[in-house]
């Protein structure tokens, strides 16, 4: 605890027989000294649509719903965009597994610090702008919480009820998980965890947020309630469902990697974890607030734990620690190898370019980072990826793979429907691309940004040249305007890098303040300086005495404008963050 600077933490671990342990450790309220037990209820986030799922899937038993019905005939009021309708459209198991192809949840359409609570319709029609598809529908998989709001819209309207009272009469009360809820914010201040944040060694409470759509992760439970609810996939469905219905929800349908044989990603509200541990683990996660969960089992062992913790932290390593101890004393599940068929692989070598971004906002960095490429060295398969030692890959079946250790395939090779060469890992989607092309743009970007920083150099030294008298007030504008901008840029993405840290901080999004006007001008003047840079470059290139001066400013100028226009190409030019 002291380690993972966790505030308090919930835990629960249990068998299909009976639960081993249900409590918790350190404090659900720091000044009252009350300490988290069995019963203190955690912000459980996403795990939320694994009940959602559970909810639909019922629907589907009765006959009321099936999985292949298209959205636009389910509810055709939702306001969804699809260029592919016609020949692809958005259907209920393309929610169910992220493969619609839409927008995750807008930076300023996730939390809100005002009680006001969505209900019904509002908590779809709030993601109106992120239903847009990006690709065909049923291809790649990309993490969208507007799907489980859309789903959650659905539950109402066939049944009649709010999708939080379907799943209380349906899931939670006929398990017994009499204190778990599915409310937008904190409503029993003496079952409910407070928040907290750590912050240089101190930790600080901070206000708790309000969902703005609660299927996507409104869920508070308690130890002993998860308890309950992993002794449902445990059991196979115990009575509430027949058995073929979990395995169903374990099961990935509608991505080009599950046509392709890629049986190991995320399915029904349900994903897969652990690979490099002796068996791997069905579940998910959460994030709310400041309060991490997961939620995790395996059916083949008959186990499965759960926890949470309120203080803006992973858990990684705790749950590390509690697979371990529950595999100890497992002999490890051997993964099926066979020899690499360098026939098939050929045609997949080289470089491929990740192309499934989960937020179209932060596409442009995401691609940046991911651009793998593939190689056969020595009869041996390599995974390289763009920074980093390559790792190798073993043969599973006809074109999928793992790497070598895990205990199950993630990565597979085959060709979408334009016929060309993809790679798909955990669902995460690639392309093939031009090893040159693909370098050649990452090193023009490095490039532009050594000589935007170098800006700094020169501001402050021709600062110091106006104190001493070595230059014009005149000479000064053009060689201080790219640092301006460079600087006003910088401060704008550690705002949002700082939200991105601390994720409560999303309700500041929201409406016009510090934070957002901070943004807002910092990308408006750098769009702007980088402009007017260029301009006096070029005007003032013959005029310059020392040439190598003049190139200078120049590629500085150009710098700026390249990265402004990648800027401005996705949305990052005059953001406003509380109109998005």
């Amino acid at each position: 605890m002291n380690q993972e600077k966790i505030t308090g933490l919930m835990l629960g671990i249990t068998t299909r027989d009976s639960v081993l342990f249900s409590g918790g450790f350190g404090y659900a309220d720091l000044d009252a000294k009350r300490r988290v037990d069995e019963k203190t209820l955690f912000r459980m986030g996403s795990i939320t649509k694994m009940f959602v799922s559970l909810g639909i899937m019922k629907l589907v038993n009765e006959g009321k719903l099936k999985l292949d019905d298209e959205l636009k005939k389910i509810a055709p009021e939702v306001p969804f965009q699809n260029k592919w309708e016609s020949a692809n459209p958005v259907r209920i198991i393309h929610l169910l597994e992220h493969t619609s192809a839409f927008d995750d949840v807008k930076l300023n359409r996730m939390y809100s610090f005002d009680t006001i609570e969505n209900s019904g319709i509002e908590m779809m029609m709030i993601h109106k702008n992120s239903m847009i598809c990006r690709w065909k529908p049923g291809e790649r998989f990309a993490y969208s919480n507007p799907n489980y709001a859309i789903l959650g819209y659905i539950i109402e309207k066939i049944t009649g009820k709010p999708y939080n009272q379907y799943l209380t009469e349906n899931i939670l009360t006929p398990l017994g998980m009499m204190n778990s809820n599915f409310n937008l914010r904190s409503k029993f201040p003496q079952k409910d965890v407070k928040e907290y944040i750590i912050k240089n060694g101190k930790t600080i409470p901070v206000k708790s947020v309000t969902l703005l759509s609660g299927p996507q992760g409104a869920l508070w439970s308690s130890a002993e309630d998860m308890a309950r609810f992993l002794q449902l996939f445990l059991r196979n469905g115990d009575s509430l469902f027949p058995s073929n219905t979990i395995t169903e929800i374990e099961t990935t349908h509608s991505s080009l990697a599950a046509r392709s044989g890629q049986k190991n990603g995320y399915s029904l509200g349900n994903n897969t974890f652990f690979g490099y541990s002796k068996y791997p683990f069905k579940g998910h996660g959460g994030i709310t607030g400041t309060c991490f969960s997961t939620l995790k089992y395996n059916r083949e062992l008959g186990i499965g734990f759960v926890l949470a913790s309120n203080s803006n932290n992973a858990n990684y390593r705790v749950e590390e620690l509690i697979v371990f101890y529950l595999e100890q004393d497992i002999p490890a599940k051997n993964l099926a190898i066979q020899s690499i068929d360098k026939k098939a692989i050929e045609p997949f070598l080289g470089r491929y370019q990740f192309e499934s971004p989960r937020n179209e906002i932060t596409a442009f960095p995401d691609k940046l980072q991911y651009a793998p490429k593939i190689y056969l060295k020595n009869d041996t398969l390599y995974f390289k990826p763009l920074i980093g030692d390559p790792s190798e890959l073993v043969q599973t079946g006809p074109g999928t793979f793992a790497w070598r250790g895990m205990n199950m395939a993630v990565i597979c090779f085959t060709k979408n429907d334009r016929g060309k060469n993809v790679m798909m890992i955990g669902g995460a989607y690639f392309e093939q691309t031009s090893n040159v092309g693909a370098m050649f743009k990452r090193v023009l970007l490095i490039i532009a940004l050594i000589f935007s920083l170098s800006s700094f150099i020169l501001g402050i030294a021709s600062l110091i040249g106006i104190i001493i008298g070595k230059l014009s007030w005149r000479g000064l504008i053009p060689r201080v305007i790219p640092m301006i901008g460079v600087g006003l840029l910088i401060l704008a993405v550690l705002n949002l890098h700082e939200v991105q840290i601390y994720t409560y901080k999303l309700a500041e999004l929201t409406t016009i303040n510090l934070r957002t006007m901070t943004v807002f001008i910092g990308t408006t003047v750098f769009g702007i300086a980088s402009t007017v840079s260029l301009y006096f470059s070029i005007r003032m290139f013959s005029k310059q005495k020392k040439r190598w001066f003049a190139y200078y400013l120049l590629f500085t100028s150009l710098s700026l404008f390249f990265i402004a226009a990648i800027l401005w190409q996705n949305g990052w030019i005059g953001l406003r963050t509380w109109a998005l």
